[in-house]
């Protein structure tokens, strides 16, 4: 299991940092519980974490903590998502400012998690292809400006427009956006200042 998990998280490294062109700062901490009831019951975070939570990274210290359950597919996907996230809190944190001055939370959760969603299954989904495909079918595909309203499922959205902008311009754009929107204060300024 663990040698497993290192060897995803290894992989998933050298592809994030092809994609984002940025190393990591440091090392990167990867805490695994045998089951998903240890991981419920952790005490490295506060707050609780339900049964629909594959896995958490924080933003300080940006340690990475999730389950070694299910399928060894499924604990790829989560080890890859939460890298990701270990990327964008890093990307956030100039090495100028102090760790807790990320910038992340200003930005909104589908351009966020729809990203680590994009860059962890690709551009291709069912679930997401459902959703587009149902919302298209009703003609109720939302706006960019929708997508932070709560009807809007922020992974599913959030790959979905990922899959486009990535389609269109490439992934060299992810760490640029991201970068963008951090600076500028919003996902707006980065549309129009990178992808014009």
């Amino acid at each position: 299991g663990v040698d497993q998990a290192a060897r995803m998280a290894e992989r998933w490294n050298a592809r994030l940092e092809r994609v984002f062109d940025y190393q990591l700062r440091g090392r990167q901490p990867l805490i695994l519980y045998a089951s998903h009831v240890d991981f419920e019951q952790t005490n490295i975070i506060s707050g609780e974490l339900g049964e629909g939570t594959g896995g958490v990274t924080e933003p300080l210290r940006r340690r990475i903590i999730l389950p070694l359950a299910g399928p060894l597919a499924d604990t790829d996907h989560v080890i890859g998502h939460e890298l990701v996230h270990a990327f964008q809190f890093d990307l956030a944190s100039p090495a100028d400012r102090r760790p807790d001055e990320y910038g992340l939370e200003r930005l909104p959760l589908w351009f966020i998690e729809g990203m680590a969603e994009y860059l962890t299954l690709g551009s291709v989904d069912p679930h997401t292809a459902m959703w587009m495909r149902d919302a298209v079918r009703q003609e109720k595909l939302p706006a960019i400006q929708d997508l932070e309203r709560s009807e809007y499922f922020p992974y599913r959205w959030g790959q979905a427009f990922w899959a486009y902008v990535c389609g269109r311009w490439g992934d060299e754009v992810v760490g640029s956006m991201l970068v963008t929107a951090v600076a500028a204060g919003g996902v707006n300024a980065a549309i129009e200042q990178v992808l014009g």
